[in-house]
């Protein structure tokens, strides 16, 4: 619309409204015939955001990167900390605390990790510690203690096989540190007292209660009573309650 024709003070229109904020302020008045002033009380008063570019770097803040650390030339400038970082990674400029340049691991070195304590290799390889350590749990190697037992794959084939009180008194270990490794593998525990049962230890259930038929096979009672109901037998007790009340039906049938 021309400048002539202004339409300042007038009732706004549909498609004056549908444009406010998609273009600045001046150029909308300017294009509207409309003041700057009422173009703005208006975009605000209907909560219209008006989207701004990023603002441009002058000359003298590019002189200023890499003098200050980003944080805070980020305050300075008011710029946030990541468009600071990012001009000046741009810009190629340094930053003004740059990371050290550690050396590179060798072969030689890495497989020197875990074969003693990460202070000693430290002190011969003239590394940090808190780095031969990094190191060390990077390739996930156990830490190098002479306390405790350096477990081979001879020994981990062990585990499983039997009880781990008896496992621990042949390795001279205690039984919490051989139950904690076999754990650790996920190697089921095996029990000394729970031997395979025999077809003639199976048919001696339920043909006694099941206390006198673990104290014949000296085994834990549970382990008679869950034996038992894993074949579907009947309790001992019940078997003759159930023959009893069987017998006393007879007989009053045989009398009627």
């Amino acid at each position: 619309m021309p400048a002539s024709k202004t339409r300042r003070g007038k009732p706004w229109t549909i498609a004056e409204l549908k444009q406010l904020g998609k273009a600045p302020d001046s150029v909308f008045a300017r294009r509207t015939g409309r003041t700057i002033k009422e173009t703005v009380a208006e975009r605000e008063r209907r909560r219209i955001r008006l989207p701004t570019p990023p603002r441009r770097w002058s000359a003298r803040e590019i002189k200023m990167l890499g003098r200050y650390t980003d944080a805070e030339l980020s305050r300075r400038l008011r710029r946030s900390y990541e468009v600071v970082r990012r001009q000046r990674i741009n810009s190629h400029i340094p930053s003004l605390r740059p990371l050290p340049k550690g050396r590179l691991w060798t072969r030689a070195e890495d497989k020197l990790l875990g074969t003693m304590s990460d202070e000693q290799l430290a002190h011969r390889l003239k590394r940090p510690h808190k780095g031969v350590e990094a190191r060390r749990i990077l390739f996930k190697i156990a830490k190098f203690d002479p306390k405790l037992h350096q477990w081979t794959p001879k020994d981990e084939a062990l585990l499983g096989t039997m009880a781990d009180g008896k496992l621990a008194a042949q390795m001279g270990l205690s039984q919490m540190a051989v139950a904690h490794r076999r754990r650790r593998l996920g190697v089921p525990i095996c029990f000394a007292h729970r031997l395979p049962w025999t077809p003639k230890q199976d048919a001696l259930l339920g043909t006694a209660s099941d206390t006198v038929i673990a104290a014949r096979l000296g085994c834990c009672l549970a382990t008679v009573c869950i034996r038992r109901q894993k074949l579907g037998i009947p309790n001992f007790y019940w078997q003759h309650r159930a023959g009893r009340q069987r017998n006393l039906w007879n007989k009053r049938k045989a009398t009627a």
